[in-house]
């Protein structure tokens, strides 16, 4: 081979590109099952990964000036390298685990040293490997200087490869390697491929010709780049570069959090920005290096594309708000398709990002020709500019999300950003030569920018907060959408560091949002849902001290558990916004946050259990939704072992499950992953969707005795329970769904748990998460249903549940949507006591339920006959008599209830439907 083609230059380019992002999301995805999944760790990584790449940039930029000839060796040294280290790495993070165990317990309640450790072992195992990748850029940028005279057009080209290679890597590792073949087979293909470029490149390298370098004069002029350039002007170049990198990290990181808040925090939805920006600074680095031009033209034209990043940006935060009203016009044409799905992802991220990501991408060569430097210093020059961006981006990383977000909020943020680009262009702007008329248009993008940001109106919050994404299947037209937004009545929000938190009202009901996402209300589905999961594990132990929240949410599970005797309650939460949210519901929760035995604890859950020496009698985590990006290390082997550890003898844990976008298999891995640790499983449910499963290593009995104790002498314990529907210490069974044999069933013969290596369910449920689940996993669970009631300590059926005791089971049956279940009860209870009418009354209810339409009027009948003056009996055999066209017998009906009850919603209702039947 006598001389290396561009083609193959550009190949190992974009070789080389996509093993490095497959490292930047599985390494910082393995460090956060150690050190938690907060901002402050993420940003951490994100920094040292990119600050790590600035330093390879620059030092293998001049390693590569003084031996041009021997580049492409060098380059296959460090690729070869860094797929040595990157296989290593497979037991280097498992060495950096035991480490910050070692050290780290000791130091879990001193906030500082603990950042500490994690900083400095992130950069123990981060920073060796980026060092080398960095070299990357420089060290290709010099070899094909060597074989050709276009120093702009050969940076242009290798770092827009080198952007499109990472592109792909990113689509590779989200959408195929994770889910497919997980972290560790990620990690080895990666280095594999970082092995094979590096044997390439070194064939190549030893075969070529060794040319001799250009003399300076001829280089310089070959190149179309003089070196006159003032010093003055380069380093006003550099310094614009490092600000359009701190701006360029700022804005991705508030495109991914707003599209996230609209189409719901998947890793797709996280991962398709990233995407778009990697490819748009591609195809912006290549284009721009088709032509050449002089220093001083690429200086004039640097300044340009500065301004217009400004002015596009703005542009993209003007259309930012339209996204949610598109989402809604086109989401028939995807809701069905998770490929459609994806698409949508792309075009909206293409949307806000394309444009700016290209202009970012013509940026980099424009600002290494604007320095001037000839092809014989070209890896320095190279370097130094890689360098000054990336250190910008790292800094813009940090102060954008540890400081900027949280105190003024993503739009200021992003407004700022703007601002840091117009200086950026403006601190070269005024330096440049060129005639006055020239250098007055190149300032049209930068005034048109603050013109656009000065009269810009502040975002629609409820837009963003009211998460379309979760609502869209509800919505058929954008009027509906409008309606949505404006029935709700903000009353907090706040981009937190790790989540934008708010709380609306619609209605009477509160509702408390992560992200768009609703996490819970006071609707009564959701009280259920919060109250049986502090009260289910505290009535199971016998006697209860020492509590671990995962999670503050409303405070509401945390104010159930506070109703006990407990001795301490630990409440691990991750955002700190949170806790200011809670305080809107002190009125549900009797300001459990005040309680001196409550210890609210800022930071990541798992890393908590993971670091601390702690033990526990219950273990409560209510983890988001499995498709939610981040949560489904909450759900695997391995944090159920750490949970496990935490636990005392008799320990229980109690996990919800909600089971949107949740298919009967992937319940299937979830609860065998579960029981492996937790043999003693039992599932209960609040309401269709929510299921708690409980969980010991030891046996653990129900004692009814206690339960009935705690009913009748624990102060708000019975108070709390009938908000719920559950009037009666054994009317608790009706939210189990499967006891521990039955369960057992259930999770036995599972061949596979969920694993941190291979978390499946976080990309696997995303692509169902507009499929109707629900009933799924209902018909599933009813499979495996033992007899009822179910066998519990201390109660004789025969002796304990009279006809009271029946029917309230069967109301707790029904108020957690169980109808057929509340009928057998309810029968029971009518034969127990034929003379109560409230039993026929509640009966009829649940016939209608399951469209039983026949003895739903028989029922209400019967009560009429034992109490003619039963306001519910009266309507309900109303409203059947109205369907049944029957106008005499709704009139009768509904003017004796409306004597007894004048002020009635319900009774005004029936009588507004018969006078429009009427009319």
């Amino acid at each position: 081979m006598k001389g290396i083609t561009k083609s193959f230059v550009f190949i190992l380019a974009a070789a080389s590109g996509a093993p490095s992002a497959v490292y930047q999301i599985v390494w910082m995805r393995r460090l956060s099952l150690v050190f938690g999944i907060t901002t402050l760790q993420t940003s951490t990584v994100l920094a040292i990964f990119l600050g790590g790449m600035a330093i390879g940039s620059w030092i293998w930029g001049r390693l590569a000036d003084r031996r041009p000839q021997f580049a492409l060796i060098v380059f296959a040294a460090i690729q070869i390298a860094t797929g040595i280290y990157a296989f290593a790495s497979l037991w280097i993070f498992g060495g950096v685990e035991t480490l910050y165990l070692a050290a780290g317990r000791s130091l879990a309640d001193r906030t500082g040293l603990f950042a500490g450790l994690q900083f400095a072992l992130s950069v123990l195992v981060i920073l060796p490997p980026v060092i080398l990748l960095g070299g990357s850029l420089p060290l290709l940028a010099r070899r094909m200087v060597s074989e050709s005279s276009g120093i702009v057009g050969a940076v242009g080209a290798i770092y827009g490869w080198n952007m499109l290679g990472a592109a792909f890597g990113v689509v590779a590792t989200v959408y195929f390697l994770l889910p497919t073949v997980g972290l560790t087979s990620a990690v080895a293909l990666a280095a594999t491929v970082n092995v094979l470029v590096g044997v390439a490149a070194f064939a190549a390298g030893m075969s070529a010709e060794k040319r001799p370098e250009m003399p300076y004069a001829a280089a310089a002029m070959s190149s179309g780049m003089t070196d006159f350039s003032p010093n003055v002007i380069k380093f006003l170049v550099l310094i614009a570069f490092a600000l359009s990198g701190v701006a360029a990290t700022t804005f991705e990181l508030g495109w991914g959090r707003l599209l996230a808040m609209v189409m719901g925090p998947s890793v797709y939805a996280y991962g398709t920005p990233a995407v778009i920006v990697l490819a748009g600074l591609g195809m912006g680095s290549i284009l721009y290096g088709v032509v050449q031009r002089t220093t001083e033209e690429h200086q004039q034209r640097f300044t340009f594309l500065e301004f217009l990043i400004a002015f596009t940006a703005t542009l993209s935060l003007m259309v930012l708000p339209r996204i949610p009203v598109l989402f809604v016009r086109f989401f028939p044409l995807f809701r069905d398709s998770f490929g459609r799905q994806a698409a949508m992802h792309f075009i909206a991220a293409a949307m806000v990002a394309l444009v700016p990501s290209v202009l970012f991408g013509a940026a980099f060569p424009a600002a290494v020709a604007s320095l001037g430097g000839a092809a014989v210093r070209v890896g320095q020059t190279i370097g130094t500019a890689y360098a000054a961006n990336t250190l910008g981006a790292a800094v813009g990383v940090c102060v954008a999300e540890l400081v900027l977000i949280p105190a003024v909020g993503l739009h200021a943020t992003m407004t700022l950003a703007v601002l840091v680009m117009v200086a950026a262009g403006s601190i070269v702007w005024w330096r440049i030569r060129a005639p006055r008329l020239r250098r007055l248009q190149a300032l049209a993008p930068a005034v048109a920018a603050l013109l656009s940001v000065g009269m810009m109106p502040t975002w629609p919050r409820e837009v963003f907060a009211a998460g379309i994404g979760f609502v869209a299947p509800r919505l058929g037209t954008n009027e509906k959408l409008s309606g949505i937004v404006r029935g709700m009545r903000l009353l907090y929000y706040r981009d937190g560091r790790n989540a934008t938190i708010s709380v609306d009202q619609t209605g009477h009901t509160l509702v408390f949002r992560s992200n768009g996402r609703t996490v819970t209300s006071t609707d009564p589905v959701d009280m259920a849902d919060q109250l049986l999961r502090g009260h289910l594990p505290i009535l199971l132990h016998p006697a209860p001290s020492n509590v671990l929240i995962l999670g503050l949410g409303t405070g509401i599970t945390a104010a159930a558990v506070a109703r006990y005797p407990v001795r301490q309650i630990d409440i691990v939460e991750v955002e700190p916004a949170v806790a200011q949210a809670a305080r809107l519901f002190d009125s549900y929760t009797h300001k459990v946050l005040d309680d001196p035995r409550v210890q609210l604890i800022i930071g990541d859950g798992r890393n908590r259990l993971l670091g601390a020496r702690k033990q526990y009698d219950i273990v409560i985590s209510d983890p988001s939704d499995v498709w939610v990006a981040g949560s489904g290390s909450l759900a695997t082997l391995e944090f159920y072992r750490i949970v496990g550890a935490r636990l005392k003898p008799g320990g229980i844990f109690a996990q919800c499950i909600h089971t949107r976008a949740l298919l009967p298999e992937d319940l299937d891995l979830l609860t065998a992953t579960f029981q492996a640790v937790f043999p003693h499983l039992q599932i209960w449910t609040s309401a269709p969707g929510n299921l708690l499963l409980l969980g010991s290593r030891d046996p653990v009995a129900w004692d009814y005795t206690r339960l009935k104790q705690h009913f009748a002498r624990t102060p708000g314990v019975a108070d709390d329970l009938r908000l719920v529907g559950i009037w009666h210490p054994f009317a608790l069974f009706g939210a189990q769904l499967l006891g521990e044999k039955e369960s057992d069933e259930l999770a036995g013969g599972i061949g596979e748990f969920h694993i941190d290596d291979r978390p499946v369910l976080e990309f696997r449920t995303p692509r169902s998460l507009y499929v109707e689940t629900a009933p799924m996993i209902v018909e599933q669970l009813n499979s495996f249903r033992g007899p009822d009631p179910p066998m519990i300590a201390g109660f004789d059926p025969r002796r304990d549940l009279d006809a009271d005791g029946a029917y309230l089971l069967g109301f707790s049956y029904a108020s957690v949507g169980r109808s057929n279940l509340a009928i057998k009860y309810m029968e029971l209870s009518t034969t127990m006591a034929p003379n109560h009418p409230m039993f026929f009354v509640g009966l009829g209810n649940q016939y209608r339920a399951v469209g039983r339409v026949p003895d739903a009027r028989t029922a209400y009948e019967r009560a009429l006959a034992l109490d003619l003056n039963n306001v519910e009996a009266l309507v309900s055999l109303g409203e059947i008599r109205l369907e049944e066209g029957q106008l005499d017998w709704t009139r009768v009906l509904s003017d004796r209830a409306l004597r007894l009850a004048p002020q009635d919603a319900r009774v005004h209702a029936l009588i507004d439907k018969l006078q429009e039947v009427e009319r």
